[in-house]
């Protein structure tokens, strides 16, 4: 029964999970019907780029592909009023975005749309969240005023407490009308629309290729950073695609692994099962010869495989239970679904089905096997066929299952040792993002920073302080085929040079680098000196200068964007070490900083190193800031060992889960071993008391016993390989420095079965060793 619940339970949490992802609809009208547009620059690697205003009105208006379109353009601001200022998420969106989505307010009305056009009075929905935490569920909410980003918003509806809609893992909590300009420059727009009822994805697909290649020739919407060719295209991707897709190939290896997991559960019971019959061999042949009918037998053989099947069912739920809570507690962050995950209808009715399948073929199926008259006729070697038959599928799934485990342990070891480039040790973070209407003047931004580093340094405890606009391992955004554009002094423009000018800028204040302890290669990093009226500088990390100026790049001049007369060169004045922007797994990436006083951004993030635990300075951090300025909020406070950790939390996710069913197929496995080979030492103490009468000594009876153990054992170990190198397969998407047939993690997992399954016969071998031959020979 124990068996059955790990197998089923295992099972039916991960049903749960591919539930969620693969199979539940989307909680949307029509949601089957509903796709994503976006553009694409092929030549440039960007896969999903926001489409533009102009882009929107020309897709949107292909009504022989969508019955309707919306856009959308989420963005975090600040809101004030009522309460402490707060970082909140919000959605601009088109008027049309609830209705394709199928949702409407449960207080107040949706937006109009009118309220799209701009210069029209500014309105708000909140989320039912927002309603309840920051306002109490007051309903008189409905036309009062809220402040974002320092501008007054009317509210004039609430959203149901079931309805979510966001992009990213995170739920919205206003939203607010957008505004369709005409103005082509930014791309910022998510597009949805519905299908119409007869276009499947792939022919929305083929007609807006061709929608691309006209809107290409005729308005030439994008160039690429040094004028060429970008690889216009448009892309059609489901909703589901969209949430949900980047975790299919997780979800699929889970599934194969935890239905090894449930086979070698089922082998085991089969095993027992079939072993039972076969010690009931006499007592089936006493009742067929007082007249027991076979439907008589099955009907006791059936209800013994539904017992068994009902209270692994049973068992089982309870362990599911378990396994979901676990399942959410261990999930990423960046995982949508992981909040829908639960143990439902659907849930129960899968763990039900299972264990009907398992009482018939693995219950039912060996006691009819056993008790056939020519099975009982032709001895026990028939039946030892089929326990080691079964044994050899137990060890062969488990041999997959630790090959995946031992290439995945591997892979997520190198990922977490990767150096990220500074010492995220006794590091908090936080972000600050000033509103633009209060901070519109440059010299306010720079005054607010720089006074907060100098009052937070003044802290007990802190080391340093330092700001940058975006931290390094946040993931999104930045790749190696990104950036912008920059232009090297006294080298030719080249939009058609093989070596691309492109690199990530960011903007830092002058103890950023050693607040990280970013290393110096050479030159200096910026300085107080630094100010807007001074040279423009710029301070670069080794990938740029290595690839550009191989000869040094100390006293070079290099320009954002292409050169004009006007121009305002950046003279490079150090080199730093390589810091990981995105993700541990990826390539560095050409990058340069400016100092905050010469580009003064309103966006920053607060790095501070202190020697004492970096949490507790958070809520003095705040305070500091509230001081400042009463309405600016603190948001995304953490350390980061933290930041670090959940950049890597989707292959530690997928790490643990698959080493723990490969820990419960090696459990699994062992108990089944020991299981078959003390059932078999049984049946033979006759053959084994003979042989020793005979002389034969007890290690060479050890060894027999032993190598009759170990014979399906290792048939099951090259089956087992062949399987690993399938999912190796699988799993080369999520392996980083691994191959998928990395030959000591294949020797490791054979030699860890091998000496499991040496474990398992060992018991039962030693005690056929200790048999009485007056005993055996006297034995029935």
């Amino acid at each position: 029964v124990l068996t059955l619940a790990l197998g089923i339970g295992a099972n039916t949490s991960i049903f749960s999970v591919v539930d969620a992802v693969l199979l539940r609809p989307l909680p949307y009208q029509d949601s089957g019907r509903l796709v994503m547009v976006w553009d694409q620059l092929l030549k440039l690697g960007v896969d999903r780029l926001p489409v533009n205003s102009q882009s929107f009105k020309e897709y949107s208006s292909q009504h022989r592909i969508f019955d309707a379109a919306a856009a959308f353009a989420p963005q975090d601001r600040n809101l004030a009023g009522d309460a402490d200022a707060e970082r909140v998420t919000t959605m601009a969106a088109g008027a049309s975005l609830f209705s394709i989505l199928g949702a409407a307010p449960v207080l107040g009305r949706s937006f109009t749309a009118e309220e799209n056009e701009p210069g029209h009075e500014m309105v708000a929905i909140l989320s039912y969240a927002l309603f309840v935490r920051r306002y109490g569920g007051d309903r008189g909410i409905i036309g009062r005023s809220i402040r974002l980003d320092d501008r007054s918003y009317a509210v004039v509806g609430v959203m149901p407490p079931e309805f979510e809609f966001s992009l990213g893992a995170g739920g919205v909590d206003v939203w607010t009308p957008l505004p369709i300009t005409n103005d082509p420059r930014w791309a910022t727009l998510r597009m949805i629309a519905r299908l119409r009822p007869a276009v499947s994805v792939e022919a929305a697909q083929a007609a807006m290729t061709a929608v691309a290649k006209h809107y290409e020739e005729t308005v030439h919407p994008y160039r690429g950073p040094n004028g060429e060719d970008p690889g216009f295209q448009v892309r059609v991707v489901s909703l589901r695609e969209q949430l949900l897709g980047e975790f299919r190939n997780a979800t699929l290896i889970l599934l194969c692994a935890v239905a090894a997991v449930l086979l070698i559960a089922c082998a085991n019971v089969a095993n027992l099962l079939l072993a039972r019959a076969v010690s009931r061999e006499r007592e089936i042949a006493v009742r067929r010869a007082l007249g027991a009918s076979d439907g008589r037998l099955m009907r006791q053989w059936a209800t013994e495989a539904a017992t068994l099947a009902i209270l692994g069912a049973i068992c089982g739920s309870l362990a599911a239970i378990w396994g979901v809570r676990a399942l959410t507690a261990l999930s990423p962050a960046a995982f949508p679904a992981a909040a829908k995950i639960s143990i439902d209808g659907r849930a129960l009715a899968f763990t039900l089905a299972t264990s009907a399948i398992v009482c018939v073929l693995f219950g039912l199926a060996p006691s009819l096997a056993a008790s056939r008259i020519h099975w009982t006729l032709r001895g026990s070697r028939p039946k030892r066929r089929a326990a080691a038959a079964l044994v050899t599928s137990e060890v062969g799934l488990a041999m997959m299952l630790v090959v995946a485990a031992g290439l995945l342990i591997k892979s997520f070891t190198r990922l977490s040792h990767v150096n990220p480039g500074f010492n995220p040790d006794h590091l908090l973070t936080m972000q600050i993002q000033l509103p633009p209407q209060r901070y519109s003047e440059p010299h306010r931004r720079v005054a607010f920073f720089s006074t907060l580093g100098e009052r937070l340094a003044a802290l007990p405890g802190v080391i340093s302080v330092g700001a940058v606009s975006r931290l390094p391992v946040l993931g999104g955004g930045f790749n190696a085929r990104g950036g912008n554009p920059f232009s090297i002094e006294g080298r030719a423009w080249d939009p058609n040079s093989p070596v691309r000018q492109i690199a990530h800028t960011q903007v830092a204040d002058p103890d950023y680098f050693r607040t990280l302890r970013i290393p110096l290669i050479v030159g200096r990093v910026f300085s107080t000196a630094d100010t807007a009226s001074a040279p423009r500088v710029a301070v670069v990390n080794e990938t740029l200068a290595r690839g550009f100026f191989p000869h040094g790049s100390l006293g070079q001049h290099i320009l954002l964007g292409a050169p004009h007369p006007r121009a305002r060169w950046l003279t490079i004045v150090g080199v730093v070490g390589d810091v990981k922007t995105a993700a541990l797994d990826q390539d560095t990436v050409p990058q340069f900083y400016t100092p905050h006083a010469q580009d003064p951004s309103g966006s920053m993030a607060v790095v501070i190193r202190t020697s004492a635990e970096p949490v507790a300075m958070g809520r003095r951090a705040a305070a500091i800031v509230h001081t400042l300025d009463p309405d600016q909020p603190v948001y995304d406070v953490k350390t980061m060992d933290q930041r670090v950790a959940q950049s890597i939390g989707q292959p530690r996710f997928e790490t643990l889960l698959v080493a723990f069913f490969a820990a419960a197929a090696l459990f699994l496995a062992a108990v089944g071993i020991f299981g078959v080979v003390a059932h078999s030492t049984e049946q033979r103490t006759q053959e084994i008391g003979i042989r020793m009468a005979l002389g034969a000594d007890a290690r060479r009876v050890l060894w027999r016993v032993m190598l009759d153990g170990l014979r399906p054992v290792l048939i099951g170990v090259a089956a087992g390989t062949g399987a690993g190198l399938a999912l190796g397969q699988m799993l080369t998407s999520v392996l980083f420095q691994v191959t998928a047939t990395d030959p000591a993690i294949f020797a490791l997992a054979a030699v860890v079965l091998t000496i499991v399954a040496v474990a398992a016969c060992m018991a039962p071998a030693r005690k056929a060793t200790r048999v009485d031959p007056m005993i055996a020979l006297r034995a029935e």
